[in-house]
């Protein structure tokens, strides 16, 4: 009995030099206000999460806050609670957060205690048609591909294919392919430092073109010497109409809503680190610059961005991956009849779906080129990506624009594309 009471009278003791503790105009932390401890998380999700703590005696209420680890400003989410527990909502995906929860006395309050969770993974899209040709092997015998490149056959036959060729003798075939890959081959273009060669591509026409949806999924390696001088490198693909057997993309034209449709996902925003990616877009309806006469590219994932007074990035956005190979897939369905705004937009990044784009989703809005999502403003209206039925998807472009002449000599590497009418999905491994 004797020690019980003892240790009562210290916690009182605690709890009565922490009230004292008060300042006329502020709460005061000083080491008599104890701090909660027992921090666990819980109930993790890719957008959520639940946090707890053990009870400490005297408190009134407590307090929490969370930011993304890489953030410097706190979230307020724990609000004069006597709860022992709270849940984060809204959340990205595999994202590390930080957490901290103190606790508020009559008097007086503690430092706060802090902890971390990781959100999920979001799952990877299994159902695709390369899950049903492990390797890639056979894959082009699938009655919804439209076109497959493995660069396999020597580069003789490779550039056979292409309608239009540059810098071919940059070109090298190497045995450097994606995981679980097999029986393909990597190409790899390359560009010389100071601008005597600004990379290659090539460009292959399809006759007479398709005219519904069509994925594009390939692999692309960025390497760390291209950091900072990214301009355009990926796999395109769009229509011209009337069509052409070379690329005319017309950069910072605006409109052209019968003759030219051309899209892609590449590293767009050079202003994070590592560099962000996200789509960019040509077609007659795209909006102009801050210029208001001018259009290039229309980006949409945008959280890579910190333009036009947007805040700074949140973490979301899918991000290069230096000297790793990278699965990209774009899907482009066109709208039909040519006068609707039913056309729709998605891309993915390893699998995991980055954003879709059609008639009444997202929520957003445009912010001059760059589209915004945001619950609080009206649906996506959809996209008219064309008002002439002649305009289809009639071409495929591989391209290295690596044309800085402070840039470093560098390189990119493509493997295993390939086109289809179905979400096609990262390569099965065996």
């Amino acid at each position: 009995m004797g020690n019980s009471l003892h240790v009562l009278f210290l916690l009182a003791a605690v709890t009565l030099n922490c009230a004292k503790s008060k300042k006329r105009d502020a709460p005061t932390v000083t080491a008599f206000c104890k701090r909660p401890s027992g921090l666990a998380s819980s109930a993790i999700t890719t957008s959520g999460a639940t946090v707890g703590w053990t009870a400490v005696l005297g408190v009134s209420s407590y307090t929490g806050e969370y930011k993304i680890n890489t953030a410097n400003s706190w979230s307020n989410a724990i609000n004069n609670t006597i709860a022992l527990s709270a849940s984060f909502n809204g959340l990205s995906a595999a994202t590390l957060y930080d957490w901290r929860v103190k606790a508020n006395y009559a008097s007086g309050e503690s430092s706060f205690s802090n902890a971390q969770f990781t959100t999920a993974q979001p799952p990877v899209e299994e159902s695709g048609i390369a899950s049903r040709y492990p390797g890639d092997v056979n894959i082009q015998s699938d009655p919804s591909v439209l076109y497959v490149e493995k660069f396999d056959d020597g580069m003789p036959n490779i550039l056979s294919r292409y309608n239009d060729k540059l810098n071919t003798e940059g070109m090298i075939l190497e045995d450097d392919i994606p995981a679980g890959s097999i029986n393909a081959k990597s190409v790899k273009m390359t560009s010389i430092t100071g601008g005597t060669s600004g990379g290659g591509h090539l460009f292959k026409q399809f006759t007479p073109g398709f005219d519904s949806v069509v994925f594009v999924r390939y692999y692309v390696k960025y390497p760390s010497s291209s950091k900072n001088y990214f301009h355009h490198e990926s796999v395109w693909f769009g229509g011209y109409n009337p069509a052409t057997s070379w690329p005319d993309p017309r950069a910072g034209t605006c409109g052209l809503p019968d003759e030219r449709l051309s899209i892609c996902c590449e590293p767009t925003w050079q202003n994070t680190d590592p560099p962000g990616m996200d789509a960019y877009l040509y077609w007659g309806d795209m909006n102009a610059d801050a210029s208001g006469s001018n259009c290039w590219g229309n980006v949409m994932i945008s959280e890579g961005a910190t333009a036009y007074g947007h805040p700074p990035a949140t973490g979301k956005y899918p991000v290069v991956k230096f000297d790793k190979w990278m699965c990209i897939e774009v899907m482009l369905k066109l709208n039909k009849p040519v006068t609707e705004y039913n056309g729709e937009l998605a891309i993915w990044v390893d699998g995991v779906k980055s954003g879709h784009w059609g008639p009444g989703f997202p929520n957003g809005s445009w912010d001059k080129d760059k589209w915004y999502n945001n619950p609080a403003d009206p649906p996506f209206k959809g996209f008219r990506w064309r008002t002439d039925q002649k305009l289809n998807i009639n071409w495929l472009w591989l391209e290295y624009f690596h044309e800085n002449p402070q840039a470093p000599s560098s390189y990119i590497k493509f493997s295993n594309l390939v086109m289809a009418t179905k979400y096609i999905g990262p390569i099965k491994q065996k």
